[in-house]
């Protein structure tokens, strides 16, 4: 890499942090229903606890933009940065590590699920949608979205190796060890951001939708 590519790189990743800290549940919260959503339910800024404060009409552009503000910049950076898959996963993870830590509310963002799903999605599809169906039957059968996203995010790795090395099916972008390393490394610090929920979860008093 010469010296301009990283430059530029390096301002898309800062650019890919401001875009994914815009707190979309904060915003429209405060639009719509005149409140502090960080004052509401859990206290997340997230879709799940706008949807407890408002419904789905007001949860539901807020899941969206937030699954935007990975799939966006992801997407982009595979067609700007040559498809190289290390690059745009860097770029996710820079994209959840601004929603989870948004400058804009003193690094206290949402938890990451939806602007995962968006990020994810781009450079391993099929990992994030077998993952997604797992997280759609735990949260039908638990009505617990918390405990959902969780096995989501412990999973995806583990998917993503076994298609991977395993099975040998990689249909958009071969099998990396640096990838698996980086999403290991992401989903643990998402399911740290989750550690209430846990703690919740184990007491049996973890929040329902």
């Amino acid at each position: 890499m010469n010296i301009i590519f990283v430059i530029i790189l390096c301002l898309y990743l800062f650019i890919t942090y401001l875009f994914a800290g815009i707190p979309s549940a904060y915003i429209l919260t405060r639009m719509v229903l005149k409140k502090d959503i960080r004052t509401i339910g859990s206290g997340n800024v997230g879709a799940t606890n706008v949807y407890r404060a408002g419904g789905l009409k007001l949860a539901l552009p807020v899941f969206v933009f937030d699954f935007l503000k990975g799939f966006i910049p992801t997407l982009i950076s595979v067609f700007a940065f040559g498809k190289i898959i290390e690059i745009s996963v860097i770029v996710a993870i820079v994209a959840i590590i601004g929603h989870i830590l948004t400058p804009y509310l003193k690094l206290k963002g949402g938890k990451g699920a939806a602007t995962s799903f968006g990020a994810f999605i781009v450079v391993f599809p099929i990992p994030v949608l077998i993952v997604v169906c797992i997280f759609v039957i735990v949260v039908m059968l638990t009505r617990t979205v918390a405990l959902g996203t969780i096995i989501a995010i412990l999973l995806l790795p583990i998917v993503y190796y076994i298609l991977g090395t395993i099975v040998k099916f990689n249909p958009i972008f071969p099998f990396s060890f640096i990838v698996l390393a980086l999403m290991i490394v992401i989903s643990i610090f998402i399911i740290f951001m989750h550690r209430a929920n846990i703690m919740r979860l184990i007491r049996g008093k973890e929040h329902k939708i």
